[in-house]
């Protein structure tokens, strides 16, 4: 479900054309901050990017409480934004906590793949996510950077800094399964997975967990 789509669901149909005109006037406000206080004009993609960027930051927020219902009635909605900006804001701070946990625990191997996503792909999704601006947005914010290593079981429900925090949570407890086996017999799976598909095992796009798992 998308942003727009999670807001309406707490609403009625009435209460959806309220907000909507109260994220407007939000919408001009952030529009203002995103040229740095020079134009109230943009083009239509860059303000409907603004727009869902918004949206994410109070559905995330939103998510996390009991009754999001009666919340988006009873709270401003600026204020919902802002308390969603800094719990997104918090969320990056932990997944750069994570990744650090995800490298000191990491698998020993050589495939290509999992070193890269490992010591620089993720890495480069964090330095490049923009809470405030472009919240909604995972590796398409950076040309250089995208998640080659494809996980056990990846969520691929949500974006932004929530998919980074549930594939990093993910990878982090498939680290810790491959440490129940050692360098060598992960190292052996590959090799026979490669010989098998006639493939550099180095090189390939496998998940090393569900190699294991496949030999139980």
């Amino acid at each position: 479900m998308n942003s727009n789509a999670a807001i309406a669901a707490f609403l009625n149909p009435d209460e959806i054309q309220d907000v909507q005109a109260r994220l407007l006037n939000m919408l001009s406000e952030e529009i203002l901050r995103y040229t740095g206080y020079e134009s109230n004009s943009v083009p239509v993609e860059t303000a409907q990017s603004l727009f869902e960027s918004m949206l994410y930051c109070m559905t995330a927020y939103l998510n996390t409480l009991p009754d999001p219902y009666a919340a988006l009635r009873a709270l401003d909605l600026q204020q919902i934004f802002f308390s969603g900006l800094e719990l997104v804001r918090q969320y990056v701070t932990e997944c750069r906590q994570l990744l650090k946990k995800v490298k000191a625990t990491r698998v020993q191997t050589e495939l290509i793949a999992y070193n890269h996503t490992v010591d620089s792909e993720i890495s480069l999704l964090l330095k490049g996510y923009d809470p405030r601006f472009q919240a909604q947005k995972t590796t398409e914010l950076s040309a250089m950077a995208n998640i080659s290593y494809p996980l056990f079981s990846d969520d691929l429900s949500v974006t932004g800094i929530l998919y980074i925090r549930n594939y990093l949570l993910e990878l982090l407890e498939e680290n810790e399964f491959c440490a129940g086996y050692g360098k060598n017999y992960i190292r052996s799976l590959l090799l026979t997975h490669g010989v098998r598909h006639r493939l550099d095992y180095r090189e390939m796009l496998v998940n090393i967990k569900e190699l294991i798992l496949e030999q139980k």
